[in-house]
């Protein structure tokens, strides 16, 4: 027997209402369970008369025999499923109530929050807004311990006007530059010039990138729009911070994933990033991904970006390294954001025998 308090007793009685007329509650009532309405009530209005089929239903003991002939009658009403599933009378193969909730979006998954946060906090500390001349160009971040990547069209300028030794003294990185709990202190950050031979290896941008959908090719395998610049001073291995003890743990750097990534269209997307060059700033997207082009060498989704975040690391929802942040969408009404995924970048060094740049050991080559 299924006795109800009086807040259930409320909401089936405006279950009922909305899932029937007068006319389909009496036919449910006479076919389902041979109960003539009028021997239930004589109320003058709709609402009294649900009101005394729910009562004599209570006090004679067939409320979930009423409940199930309800939802027998009309199975696709959500709302009757939602009331009938807290008393475990739901239809058969229909999934409990904790189980339905988990249908919403099956491609956010939970997360470790300790971890996500742990993981958060040490990506921090490897990306670096990348200043050309003192301005704000872009963003960057640690491959190894003096190893920072961004695009190349972000140093590109410098790279044709002052290819050699000089050209380096037009760039620095400012890592930590961000904005502090009170919201308004500025952490300035700390600043790290190139090194002499401060350019490792690059890859240009395709002149594809520049087109609007739909585009008449794909770029090229060797088109993916970075630069690895090799930085003074090493500040992977130091502890983050001018005052810094040196026996604290050293800033680290940004690891790629083993396996090219599978970028499952509908699923998160993070960056980490320097919009406007502005302090330090995440951009979360759970519903990111839209589209891999045809050869694997970009990837589109929906996470925001600004002028200031091309050459942002590109984390998937488990803080894992999955592309370089780029560029936006070229039409005149932007859809789309665009990065280039880090397993075509892990391949193009890997031809190049410049893989021991991703692991922190020197490489000893320039393009210059």
């Amino acid at each position: 027997m299924l006795e109800l308090t009086g807040t259930q007793y409320q909401q089936f009685s405006e279950v009922l209402r909305r899932a029937f007329t007068p006319a389909e509650l009496r036919r449910m009532l006479e076919f389902r369970l041979e109960r003539n309405l009028d021997d239930l009530s004589l109320a003058p209005d709709y609402q009294g008369i649900v009101f005394d089929v729910i009562g004599a239903s209570q006090r004679e003991g067939w409320t979930d025999r009423l409940l199930l002939a309800a939802r027998d009658q009309n199975p696709g009403n959500a709302v009757l499923l939602a009331f009938a599933q807290q008393f475990g009378l739901a239809p058969g193969g229909a999934p409990d109530r904790p189980n339905l909730e988990k249908l919403i979006v099956d491609t956010n998954a939970f997360l470790n929050i300790a971890q996500w946060r742990e993981n958060l906090g040490e990506i921090e500390g490897r990306v670096c807004r990348v200043e050309v001349n003192g301005n704000a160009a872009g963003t960057g971040f640690l491959l190894g311990p003096d190893v920072v990547m961004t695009n190349y069209h972000v140093v590109e300028a410098v790279q044709k006007s002052t290819p050699g030794p000089e050209g380096g003294q037009h760039v620095q990185v400012r890592f930590d530059y961000k904005q502090l709990n009170n919201g308004e202190t500025l952490n300035p950050g700390q600043v790290f010039g190139l090194a002499e031979k401060w350019l490792i290896d690059y890859s240009p941008y395709s002149p594809i990138d520049l087109q609007p959908e739909p585009k008449t090719g794909a770029p090229a395998a060797d088109q993916l729009d970075y630069a690895l610049l090799r930085l003074n001073g090493a500040p992977g291995n130091k502890p983050i911070g001018a005052k810094a003890s040196p026996e604290d743990k050293p800033r680290g750097w940004l690891k790629p994933r083993a396996a090219a990534y599978d970028f499952q269209a509908n699923t998160p997307l993070f960056i980490v990033q320097h919009p406007q060059g502005k302090p330090l700033k995440l951009a979360l997207d759970t519903n990111a991904v839209l589209k891999v082009n045809s050869n694997g060498t970009r990837v589109t989704y929906r996470t925001n970006t600004e002028p200031g975040s091309s050459g942002s690391p590109v984390f998937n929802a488990n803080w894992e390294l999955v592309a370089l942040h780029h560029s936006g969408d070229p039409a005149w009404t932007p859809t789309w954001n665009e990065g280039v995924p880090f397993g075509a970048i892990v391949a193009l060094l890997a031809g190049k025998n410049l893989s021991t740049v991703l692991g922190g050991e020197p490489v000893g080559v320039d393009n210059l």
